[in-house]
């Protein structure tokens, strides 16, 4: 199934951004408001901000609505550790051998332990596809299931210990990515960068006790 739809997510660190998007540059946008990482009602901003999104009730399902609603928790989840530097529950439900999620876990906590803290820059999910292949269960094989997505960005702000910008993030839009992709996938020396514009989990498991696994995030070749 493909669906299309937006969600907000904080910034990654500038290492993060380089390394996800292929470009950091200089932008005239400023902090601003950070969207809040759970819809618990009652809470003030920074409560909210400070409490860890739980787990959907579609996680436990065996459908490509229960794959997608993984990737929006573990999109979730990475909002929540950009914007409190509280990475426990993002590396609890990112796989231990997902070399980008680990890579963006470590930046986060490199800013947050030098004391700094990263404003706006957000990310929005603007397509899932997903598939569970039913077909290949035939003669014991497993079955077939994948799930791709692309995220765009929003202008983002790095701040030092003292709240001051030390690095600004330009935004990445994935409008014309077809047409762009061999010039947003490769840098100059020809070594592959991979695009926020085109994500894939590999290989998702599920679980009949916990639902989906721990997802591994990667860049999509294809």
């Amino acid at each position: 199934m493909v669906r299309i739809h937006k969600v907000e997510l904080v910034a990654l660190s500038a290492a993060v951004a380089l390394a996800v998007s292929g470009c950091v540059g200089v932008s005239e946008e400023g902090a601003g408001n950070q969207p809040d990482a759970t819809a618990a009602s009652g809470s003030d901003p920074a409560q909210q901000a400070a409490e860890a999104p739980q787990p959907p009730a579609g996680l436990e399902e065996e459908t490509e609505e229960g794959l997608e609603a993984a990737v929006d928790y573990w999109v979730a989840l990475l909002n929540h550790a950009v914007a409190t530097g509280d990475t426990a529950s993002l590396k609890e439900f990112s796989a231990p051998d997902c070399s980008l999620c680990q890579e963006q876990i470590a930046a986060i906590d490199r800013v947050y332990a030098e004391g700094g803290s990263i404003a706006d820059g957000q990310f929005s999910i603007v397509e899932i596809s997903s598939s569970l292949d039913q077909f290949q269960e035939e003669d014991g094989d497993d079955k077939v299931a994948f799930a791709n997505f692309g995220m765009e960005r929003a202008a983002g702000e790095m701040l030092d210990s003292e709240g001051k910008a030390s690095g600004q993030i330009e935004p990445v839009s994935c409008q014309g990515i077809d047409s762009t992709w061999d010039e947003v996938a490769y840098d100059k020396d020809g070594t592959f960068i991979g695009s926020i514009c085109r994500l894939a989990v590999q290989e998702p498991e599920f679980d009949e006790t916990t639902g989906w696994q721990p997802l591994d995030v990667a860049f999509n070749a294809q």
